[in-house]
């Protein structure tokens, strides 16, 4: 798996964990991207350099939109 997919895993595994919190994808992502650091040592570019994919951003859409559309309506 590349960096990026694995960044990218790490996310959406936080943002799952957190309970689906809409508007912390960038917090989510940098906190992925840093435990990816951490697991893997200094061959990672910094922090500050990495940009968030806008496909890391809308997985996280889409995946919400499914479980939204999969809940019942509220009466």
């Amino acid at each position: 798996m590349h960096h990026e997919q694995e960044v990218q895993l790490m996310a959406y595994h936080i943002w799952e964990e957190q309970g689906h919190p809409h508007g912390h994808d960038l917090e989510h992502w940098l906190k992925a991207e840093t435990v990816w650091q951490e697991k893997h040592g200094h061959d990672a570019p910094p922090v500050q350099h990495v940009a968030v994919p806008h496909k890391a951003a809308s997985a996280i859409q889409v995946k919400d939109a499914r479980n939204a559309a999969a809940r019942p309506p509220a009466r």
